[in-house]
């Protein structure tokens, strides 16, 4: 089996060679490790991120080559005008973003994570209907591709998308994504105090997360995610789950279907107490995070009791384990988590969060190795 059939044949619970074997968001750890993985310096990975879709695809070729998980997920491209006007040049210590057009220079911050300014915001954008409306407006498909944000997706589909499975990306839930709206606090305390509001909020960008499947799913890749982060034990009760959460990852994952593309969701928290309800969904595939911050996902809990009503990806912790652990802990971490996707519909071995910086290479292809041997012959 190619590594496009083997995810494909896992996420609807058919025999395969050996369980595949995936990280989380691979898109970061390629740009954290864009100079491990291609020989040129760290700083390019700015110039990679807006090059051209056939220069990006040639790196990403090398990146894999390296580093060769089963699933894929490409970057989204700046648009097409973005890229022609930006170069990056670099001038001694110091990385700039140069916008030619109007000869403006901006200071690119380098940091040791993904070259991705963010930031928590506590600001509520949002106070009524009226701010709903004018402030959450959905982008049509067409205008998304039109501009060229799928460009990278679409040259990786046609160079490495029959061998393979390709993610061409997902949308977060509505809850999540009223945090840039609210602020995560306001959220967390309205959903108490106003949750007509919420949901007013949640219907609207909902619109918006319809409209940004429409456009990846034009990829025609292999799969779609829901991010279902907030939603989560530690965060949120089930009665909240079941009204923030529950009704938008459904149609979610309804309209991911719609496009013929496989759904999975990826709660980064605690799931035990909302099992039943998030296989409700109808995802293909659950992805759940590493145990940390006093909750607990256990796998062999969890794939007992989601059984086969949805395939499962490991949860294997990317630092205590992958990057700090022996070779023998990690091998015994990874035989553990292979015994107990056996007994969902389908396991996909994976870490339950992104490979941190830190994490080397051969550290990465170690994984990898120990993950085929686990599952079969390969």
């Amino acid at each position: 089996m190619n590594p496009r059939q083997r995810v494909r044949a896992a996420y609807t619970g058919e025999p395969v060679d050996r369980p595949p074997v995936a990280a989380p968001y691979v898109g970061l750890y390629h740009q954290d490790h864009f100079g491990e993985l291609t020989g040129q310096p760290q700083w390019q990975v700015h110039a990679w991120l807006h090059s051209s879709p056939e220069d990006h695809v040639a790196a990403l070729k090398r990146m894999v080559h390296l580093a060769p998980f089963d699933m894929l997920q490409p970057q989204l491209a700046p648009s097409r005008e973005a890229r022609e006007r930006v170069e990056i040049v670099r001038r001694g210590h110091q990385c700039f973003r140069h916008h030619k057009h109007e000869d403006r220079w901006e200071i690119i911050v380098e940091s040791p994570g993904h070259p991705i300014a963010s930031t928590a915001n506590e600001e509520q954008r949002v106070l009524d209907t009226a701010d709903i409306q004018r402030l959450i407006t959905p982008v049509p498909a067409e205008r998304q591709l039109a501009a060229g944000s799928l460009d990278y997706i679409d040259a990786a589909v046609a160079a490495l998308g029959d061998e393979f499975f390709i993610v061409a990306g997902g949308v977060a839930t509505p809850f999540w994504d009223a945090t840039f709206y609210l602020g995560v606090s306001n959220l967390l305390a309205m959903a108490a105090q106003r949750p007509g509001f919420v949901d007013e909020v949640c219907r609207r960008i909902l619109e918006c997360s319809i409209e940004n499947i429409r456009a990846l799913a034009a990829a025609r890749a292999d799969a779609l995610y829901v991010d279902a982060t907030l939603t989560t034990s530690d965060m949120i009760s089930v009665p909240q789950f079941e009204r923030f959460a529950l009704p938008y990852i459904t149609e979610l994952v309804a309209e991911i279907h719609r496009h013929d593309q496989l759904a999975y969701v990826y709660y980064f928290g605690g799931v035990a107490d909302r099992l039943d309800l998030i296989t409700s969904t109808g995802a293909d595939a659950l992805w759940i995070e590493t145990s940390m911050k006093g909750y607990v996902n256990d796998i062999g809990a969890i794939a007992d009791a989601i059984g086969c009503r949805v395939c499962l990806h490991g949860n294997i912790d990317p630092y205590g384990v992958l990057e700090r652990g022996s070779d023998a802990r990690l091998e015994a971490e990874i035989r553990r988590q292979a015994a107990a996707g056996a007994r969902a519909r389908g396991f996909v071995m994976s870490t339950g969060s992104p490979i941190t910086p830190g994490t080397p290479l051969a550290r990465v292809r170690r994984f990898i190795e120990l993950a085929r041997a686990a599952g079969g012959s390969g």
